[in-house]
């Protein structure tokens, strides 16, 4: 399953506009396509498509894995066609590119703002906006990674019903503005319905991943938009 990386931004476009930008695009080194989503009448829906060295592809997903390059070089395999998804919303005002946040989705992000004359910003998600999109939107607390607690960089809890932990409790009551991470079971609506998978939001990368699934291989776009939909609503986007 991707990472979601989420980006807001204020200037007010209509679907019409947006399509219209989009929909005749050139980009450097590869193409896009654009097109109403057909899973809600205010999204556009895009495949931002480039292509990409074999061997940064295979270093990223395998490491220094060089016989496994030199076969492909070989054969002639020196490029791989990549496709990232992505979707703008017209109403909360977000663009959600299918992929975590590296030098790629900079290159994107600054591509877009050109196209519709709009500035993006990666989302922050406060602390505080972290409690209320678990408490409000979750069946359980499985995770939670404070940042600079007690001299730790990094302080990570897991367990089932974390939110009744006495550990995590303490936490959240000294160190209130250090949650950074969550992870929780959705109380959203499952197209399948199973909710077994959990959620992973990361307030400082402002990022959204549903861990591995059988059942999801697939990308579950209604419930990711429902996901979404919930960060937003805890930002505070739907009132701009």
């Amino acid at each position: 399953m991707p990472t979601i990386t989420v980006y807001q931004y204020k200037e007010a476009l209509g679907m019409h506009q947006m399509l219209n930008s989009l929909v005749s695009a050139r980009i450097e080194g590869g193409w896009l396509k654009a097109m109403p989503s057909k899973f809600n009448k205010n999204e556009v829906y895009m495949q931002y498509c480039f292509w990409e060295d074999v061997e940064e592809d295979i270093k990223r997903m395998f490491g220094e894995e060089d016989n496994i390059i030199s076969i492909l070089k070989e054969n002639g395999k020196t490029k791989a066609l990549r496709r990232i998804y992505c979707f703008i919303n017209v109403i909360s005002r977000t663009l959600e590119i299918y992929r975590w946040h590296d030098a790629k989705t900079d290159e994107m992000v600054t591509q877009f703002e050109s196209l519709l004359g709009i500035k993006l910003t990666q989302v922050a998600i406060t602390s505080e906006s972290l409690q209320k999109i678990y408490t409000n939107h979750s069946t359980e607390l499985k995770q939670a990674m404070f940042k600079n607690v007690e001299g730790l960089m990094y302080e990570t809890l897991r367990g089932n019903q974390l939110e009744a932990n006495g550990k995590f409790q303490e936490y959240l009551q000294k160190f209130p503005t250090c949650l950074r991470v969550v992870s929780f079971r959705p109380k959203i609506r499952f197209m399948n319905g199973d909710s077994r998978y959990q959620v992973t939001i990361n307030g400082d990368k402002g990022t959204i991943r549903i861990s591995e699934n059988g059942d999801y291989k697939w990308r579950p776009r209604t419930e990711i938009r429902q996901i979404v939909f919930m960060l937003a609503a805890a930002l505070g986007l739907f009132a701009n």
